[in-house]
This record gives C-alpha cells, structure tokens and sequence, in this order.
C-alpha cells in the first residue's frame, strides 16, 4: 500500500533536524501508545525504515516549519495593509497551522490501515481457498504461499511475498507468521493466519482448519451482504427523492414562475445551470456514500 501522503519522511535533512525534536516525539509516542500497532500496520515504519519515535519527531518538525511559514506569510501580508501587523494573530495562525499537520500525521496512518483492510479482504476468500485446493492436492503449505505470493492476489501477495523472503533468507516460518498475524490490520486475515500457525504448531490437519476458516468467511459475506441491502433501500429512496423527483419539481415550479408577472428574474438560465450543478453534486455524493458502505468481503 501506498504511503505517498507522508513523503517528507524521506528527507533527509528533515530527519537530521528532527533530532532536535526526538523527546518530542518520544513523549507523543508515550501518550499515545496505539499509534506504534497503528504505525506497524500502515507499513509506514518498514516503508520509510523509521522508529515511532523518529516519526513524530520528523512530524513535529514538520509542524514547526509550517507553523513558522504561516506566520511569516502572515506577517508580510499585513505589513501590506493600512491595519499594521499584528504578531498574536500570525503566532495564533502558525500555531493553528502547526496544529493541523500533528493531527495530519496521527490521523493518516489510519487512512492506510483502512484501505490495507479493504483491499486485503477484496482478494482473502479467493487466496484461501487457492491454498485450501493447493494443501489437498499434496502441495507443501510453504509452496502454497509462494504460488500465492506470486499470483494476484493484492497485498495479500506482498504480504506473503514478504514472509518467503524472510522464511528464505532463514527465519523461522511459525515466527514470522505470528508477526504477519500481529501486523496486518485485517481481522479476518489475521484469524485465518493464526489457525495455520495453530495448526501448523500441533500437527492437525491444516486442510480442514482452512476449510473451517472459509465456510466462517463465506457466512460473513453473506451477513454483510444483507446488512449492505438493508442500507441501500433507504438509500435508494433518497436518492430518487434527489435525482429524479426533486429536480422535476423544481424545473416544473421555476416554469409555472415564468408565466407570472413580475416573476421572470428568477427563472433564468443562470437558475437551470445552478439546479444541474447542486443536483449533480448530490449525485455524485450518494456515488460515494454508496461505494464507501459496500463491504470489504465482497470486493469490487
């Protein structure tokens, strides 16, 4: 998953300014403990090779210089005015300024998780049911998740792509699925990883821990299947209520204005053009409400 949002941390001049800052970030790090698992998860500290710590010194840092800018922009665009300067207004503005990029920085990580999970659960049923077919038909679990490191199967690939290297490179294969399990941020995949690691560790048939794993998957789907249905008949309805029925009414109604005396300023092209603009931006919010409540299991 992409981390592009937070490419200042591969600076390094940032990095080596930070170091001003490391008990900075030590102390935010300590007051909000989550953020490391959050962290971990995103991919952020193996993507950028960087310590919690470091990155909420780097983003600290980052606030500061923002926070200094802001200020200045400030500052030489109201010695322009007749008003004069106003110094407790830029230090507010910077502050306010430097403010928003902390909350940016602990806020963004979750935006990762957030789409790792859906787009780990988009390709899970189909990767576990290929390692299910694989495992029945003699194929060693290892050989199982090389074929799916290299098929496509998302992050799923490259998060088992990851573990053949380690496994290849010498580190155990029970350990570093448990560290898998521990930093992914799905639940559903993490379930299914630790019934492997279970499996694998007392020696139980692993075939039918899988197949456990997918018929629990599938009756899920099914559940936010129905639970996604319930959710789009209101949302069908108001949605005909703003695509159809409210845009008919009101074209119908500025039409009736026009033939009244006195009343023909307010049914201009100008009005027609701002109806389609308000209701297509309706539209395409309800596109989104849509697309964001479908559920990960289903994909697409």
């Amino acid at each position: 998953m992409k981390t592009g949002g937070l490419g200042f941390l591969k600076s390094p001049a940032i990095r080596s300014m930070s170091r001003l800052f490391l008990s900075v970030g030590n102390l935010i790090a300590r007051i909000f403990p989550h953020m490391d698992l959050t962290l971990k998860q995103s991919g952020v500290l193996e993507d950028y090779e960087i310590t919690t710590r470091a990155y909420f010194s780097v983003a600290v840092t980052m606030a500061v210089i923002f926070s200094l800018l802001a200020a200045t922009l400030t500052t030489l665009l109201m010695s322009m005015g007749k008003k004069g300067v106003d110094v407790q207004l830029a230090a507010v503005l910077g502050g306010v300024i430097g403010l928003m990029f902390i909350v940016y920085t602990m806020v963004y990580p979750s935006t990762i998780v957030s789409r790792r999970v859906k787009y780990v659960e988009r390709n899970l049923l189909f990767a576990l049911r290929s390692i299910l077919v694989q495992i029945r038909s003699g194929v060693p679990i290892f050989n199982s998740f090389v074929s799916i490191a290299n098929g496509d199967y998302g992050p799923i690939s490259t998060e088992l792509k990851n573990l053949v290297e380690k496994v290849n490179a010498g580190e155990p294969m029970i350990e570093t699925l448990e560290e898998l399990a521990i930093r992914n941020p799905s639940i559903y995949f993490r379930r299914a990883l630790w019934q492997l690691v279970n499996g694998i560790k007392s020696g139980s048939n692993i075939g039918n821990n899988l197949a456990d794993i997918i018929t629990t998957l599938s009756k899920e789907q099914l559940v936010e299947v129905r639970r996604y249905k319930s959710i789009l008949n209101p949302l069908a309805m108001m949605y005909m209520m703003v695509a159809v029925i409210a845009p008919s009414l009101s074209i119908t109604l500025l039409i009736v204005l026009s033939s009244m005396p006195g009343a023909g300023s307010i049914a201009k092209e100008s009005t027609f053009w701002l109806l389609l603009a308000i209701f297509s931006f309706l539209q395409f919010i309800f596109l989104i409400i849509i697309r964001s409540r479908r559920p990960n299991l289903i994909g697409g």
